[in-house]
Formats: structure tokens, C-alpha cells, sequence
């Protein structure tokens, strides 16, 4: 296979009922499920691994937005809650257009930072379950 290289620039971010991608500067779908625990029996093939739980995480760096419903407001709003979110990824790009979605726990952000500094909010929210991926067709 040929190497192929694209820059990240665009995406569609919905969580709850309201997008958030114009305020978005940079995100990471995280998949942190460990590998399952190692367990040997006293056989030549007795080596099996424990199924682990799925643990995924939705990283966000984003323009602060404190205007009602902006980000960082609708994040402070509905911390606590557990909403629907899906992240579209290239979605100007037919044939590389990829949907992560399902729920995430919705927490309220860290607030503050340096003088003169543009105001940033970072935030790592967590999926329940693994998000369902799949390919974007027209």
C-alpha cells in the first residue's frame, strides 16, 4: 500500500442536541481499555486473557465560550448528564468520512488562566461503553 497522509481539518461535533465544532481546536478520541488480564492454567496452550471493559474518552480543546449555550456555559449546564454525542471526522472527504458516537458523562469545565491569555477550555469527557465507529456513506 502507497503512503497517504492527510491534515486534520474539519470536523462535526454534536453533543446533546447542540454542535460545538467552530469552537473546537483540538480533540482525541481515546481508547484507554487495558489489555485483559493474563490467566495460566497448568496446560502447553494454558494461557487465556480476561475480556476487559471498554473505557474510551473524548478530549477537547476548545475556545472558551461563556455566552449562554456557548461551550463552556452548555458543558457547566449539564454537568452531571449523561447526553448523546457523535464526532464526524473528515467529513468533507467522501471516501475518509468516519462516525464515532454514542454517550458521554457530561462534567463541568476548569475555569481560568493566564492574564492575556485567549481563554481555553480543556476538557477529557468520558464515554459510557465503547462509541460505535463506522464509515460515512452519501
Amino acid at each position: 500500500m502507497s503512503v497517504h497522509q492527510r491534515k486534520i481539518k474539519q470536523i462535526v461535533l454534536s453533543i446533546g442536541s447542540e454542535t460545538f465544532q467552530c469552537q473546537v481546536r483540538s480533540w482525541k478520541m481515546n481508547n484507554n481499555t487495558e489489555d485483559g488480564e493474563k490467566i495460566h492454567t497448568q496446560c502447553p496452550e494454558g494461557e487465556v486473557r480476561e475480556e476487559a471493559d471498554p473505557d474510551w474518552s473524548l478530549d477537547l480543546t476548545a475556545l472558551a465560550d461563556w455566552r449562554e449555550n456557548g461551550f463552556s456555559d452548555w458543558l457547566t449546564m449539564h454537568d452531571g448528564e449523561v447526553v448523546d454525542f457523535s464526532v464526524d471526522h473528515h467529513p468533507d472527504i467522501p471516501a475518509e468520512h468516519v462516525r464515532w458516537e454514542g454517550k458521554l458523562n457530561i462534567k463541568a469545565p476548569s475555569v481560568g488562566g493566564e492574564a492575556r491569555e485567549t481563554e481555553q477550555t480543556e476538557i477529557t469527557l468520558q464515554c459510557v461503553g465503547k462509541p460505535v465507529y463506522s464509515r460515512v456513506t452519501a
